[in-house]
């Protein structure tokens, strides 16, 4: 067969799930009579995926939300009822999904002629980088252990800073806070963890910031955020816990969430325990856990959030679910330190689920979106990625 279609895959998965109509079983019985590298195709497919998954023909798939439905997907075909119809495209979009997680994928009957992905080669590890109230900046990538800069008592390990003031047990505020601010930035590709003064504990994601003092106040605790943080804060009655963000704050008892101020303009903040106040401009809005709030142009909303999707950046992992390469691309730019182009802009219709691994090789991921989506890409001699469509 010269090529395997979109509707073929949609015969062969369905054949897996056993999902299709008797119809649609008929077709397929027939494509596999008259072309004997359909059958192939299929087989192959077959044999890449987990046998005791082929032999229970995914029926995990099937329990109640273990996949979300993706509205307009797959097309609805005639002759389905509703019932089959959400059936066949949750199966097979959670079938996708799994392949593209996994790692596996079919090898059609003869390969495109599209052109091969290049080699990626990471670009040079950035540093993590500790810059000092007076100025002085010190490499925590390179700097690890105990040592003593400026006012500060440092002690960088297993990816992990600690600090105390010279002089002044850890979380002392008696003595009041050091003139001005340290900060803590995270180059794309890397991750970091703080422990500030208090004990409070913040996971920082690439391409973020921290600002903080070497010493918080008596009266309150603040910091300013810029990029993705999680941050699990210490309970200190009397010290409210402040968190500066572009366009709004984040009031704290004590509790543990996620920030995210990737888009300045759309900053979330999702509640995982305890409680907290955002504020923008004059409105305030209490969050409750498993709710996520947003500060957009000036206005406060909230919603329940997926916790898979928002907080698993932490364990190298971004969930999609419906998501568009304008939302994966910025991720491939943090995480893998690229920049990519839309060479088609058709492309930018298309959504997917599946997931990004932070620690896999980038290859995987896009030899896994080029077999489910036709999406073909290649490195420019600058290092851009770009993505076309595939032939």
């Amino acid at each position: 067969m010269a090529q395997l279609t979109d509707h073929h895959q949609y015969l062969f998965l369905g054949k897996i799930t056993g999902s299709l109509t008797a119809e649609e079983a008929r077709e397929l019985n027939e494509l596999f009579a008259r072309d004997n590298t359909a059958l192939q195709a299929y087989e192959a497919l077959v044999r890449q995926l987990p046998a005791e998954q082929v032999a229970v023909s995914f029926k995990h798939l099937e329990t109640p939300g273990f996949w979300k439905n993706i509205s307009g997907e797959i097309r609805e075909r005639q002759g389905l009822s509703t019932k089959r119809k959400v059936r066949n495209v949750t199966m097979i979009v959670g079938l996708f999904a799994l392949l593209a997680a996994g790692g596996w994928w079919l090898v059609p009957g003869s390969k495109r002629d599209s052109r091969p992905i290049a080699a990626y080669r990471p670009p040079a590890a950035g540093s993590v980088e500790l810059r000092l109230a007076n100025g002085s900046v010190v490499d925590l990538s390179k700097t690890r252990g105990r040592l003593q800069k400026d006012q500060l008592l440092l002690d960088n390990h297993d990816n992990t800073l600690s600090y105390e003031a010279a002089g002044q047990p850890n979380g002392d505020a008696s003595a009041g806070a050091v003139t001005g601010l340290n900060s803590i930035t995270v180059p794309p590709t890397m991750d970091y963890k703080l422990t500030l003064a208090d004990g409070s504990e913040v996971w920082l994601n690439s391409a973020s910031t921290v600002s903080f003092p070497t010493r918080f106040a008596a009266g309150k605790r603040e910091v300013t955020i810029t990029g993705e943080a999680y941050f699990q804060i210490a309970r200190k009655p009397g010290q409210p816990f402040i968190i500066h963000l572009p366009g709004s704050t984040v009031e704290v008892t004590g509790t543990e969430f996620n920030v995210n101020t990737y888009d300045p303009a759309a900053v979330k903040i999702a509640l995982v325990t305890g409680g907290v106040n955002l504020v923008a401009g004059a409105t305030t809005m209490k969050l409750s856990p498993g709710q996520q709030g947003v500060a957009k142009n000036g206005r406060l909303t909230q919603e329940p959030f997926d916790a898979r999707k928002v907080l698993s950046w932490r364990q190298g992992i971004f969930y999609f679910d419906g998501a568009g390469l304008d939302d994966i691309s910025p991720v491939l730019g943090r995480w893998f330190g690229i920049k990519t182009q839309l060479d088609d802009p058709a492309l930018a219709d298309k959504r997917f689920v599946g997931a990004l691994y932070k620690h896999r090789p980038l290859s995987s991921f896009l030899e896994n979106l080029k077999a489910i989506s036709l999406i073909d890409s290649y490195f420019d001699t600058k290092g851009v990625l770009h993505f076309t469509a595939g032939r």
